[in-house]
């Protein structure tokens, strides 16, 4: 029997951390209007094809009825259609539709489609918690923080007899948190940062800031280090058609551009951890203003549990890493 090449690779991957676990990631997404999110939930199955993650769990935080229709999409064009995703069934953003959700619902249907079908967000943050080990899960925040700031209002219930604060410490090894600008939301540029202050949700980011567990590190990647990342036009001239995250890119940008990569360096950071790319500075703590959601690096000269990623490497090295991720075919799907 002949042994694909996307077989053959994920063998070779499974045997070399064969004995190892690797991080678990939860990534809370806003996939409705930059194609960005595409990107960082695309990478994310590419390291887990290659061992290098656990993907656990895909939320969705914002309430347009379709977006989790488009992660249900993406999860099963890499062969994971069964891979827990949550909704958030709020109001917050309901109506804000981009230009690619309905296209991937409609032309790449995953195992669901629409909010109904999907257990609220809040449950699958408690569940893919609880089942995990201590210290042992990343968060990827590339969206909006509905789902964080109700998981940190949450009670013990049937999941797990821990409040949401207590899950958050036992067993969250840190947040990568794609938002603010730093040192401090700049003016004359589009201000607050589109994460921390649209419409309205300034004051919810303020509280899962000042709340969030002060043993549990978060590092914030800022809109002035993602900008200059420019990352996908690759992928739309290279991959199939068949490829849900080639078509979120062209009906987005158009075929062959790139686009910012603020959310797919987040979701990296979260994996692989600066590497080469970023310094972290971490002497002080990132104060968010409440209603509007501009935010400044308050200076304390001492290293708390908040720091904020320096672009030290060329955009264009990340740029390389990030487009050799999207480019990678699916392991568990058969070759086209």
């Amino acid at each position: 029997m002949r042994m694909s090449a996307n077989v053959l690779f994920a063998a070779l991957t499974l045997a070399g951390v064969a004995g190892a676990e690797p991080p678990r990631l939860i990534i809370d997404t806003d996939m409705s209007t930059d194609c960005d999110d595409v990107g960082a939930t695309c990478i994310a199955h590419a390291l887990m094809d290659r061992g290098e993650v656990n993907l656990i769990a895909v939320v969705h935080d914002t309430g347009l009825d379709t977006g989790v229709g488009a992660v249900s999409s993406i999860n099963s064009y890499y062969g994971r259609p069964n891979l827990p995703v949550g909704a958030y069934k709020g109001p917050f953003d309901a109506t804000v539709r981009g230009s690619y959700v309905d296209d991937l619902v409609q032309r790449f249907p995953g195992a669901i489609t629409n909010a109904s079908q999907a257990p609220d967000a809040l449950q699958v943050y408690r569940k893919a918690l609880a089942s995990s080990p201590d210290t042992s899960v990343w968060i990827s925040s590339i969206g909006f923080t509905t789902n964080l700031e109700a998981l940190l209002k949450s009670p013990p219930d049937d999941i797990s007899p821990l409040s949401g604060p207590d899950l958050v410490k036992n067993k969250v090894k840190g947040i990568a948190w794609m938002g603010g600008r730093y040192p401090a939301s700049t003016p004359g540029e589009p201000s607050p940062e589109h994460n921390f202050g649209y419409h309205d949700i300034g004051s919810s980011t303020a509280f899962t800031v000042e709340n969030w567990p002060s043993s549990v590190p978060i590092v914030f990647l800022g809109w002035e280090v993602g900008a200059p990342i420019v990352t996908g036009g690759s992928m739309t001239n290279h991959t199939p058609l068949s490829n849900p995250c080639r078509a979120a890119y062209i009906d987005h940008s158009g075929a062959g551009n790139d686009r910012s990569s603020w959310d797919p360096a987040t979701t990296l950071f979260a994996v692989r951890g600066a590497e080469a790319f970023y310094s972290e500075h971490s002497t002080g703590r990132n104060k968010v203003s409440s209603p509007d959601g501009n935010n400044q690096w308050v200076e304390t000269g001492v290293s708390q549990n908040q720091s904020y990623l320096v672009l030290t490497a060329s955009a264009e090295a990340v740029k390389t890493a990030i487009d050799d991720l999207l480019l990678a075919p699916p392991l568990l799907r058969r070759a086209e």
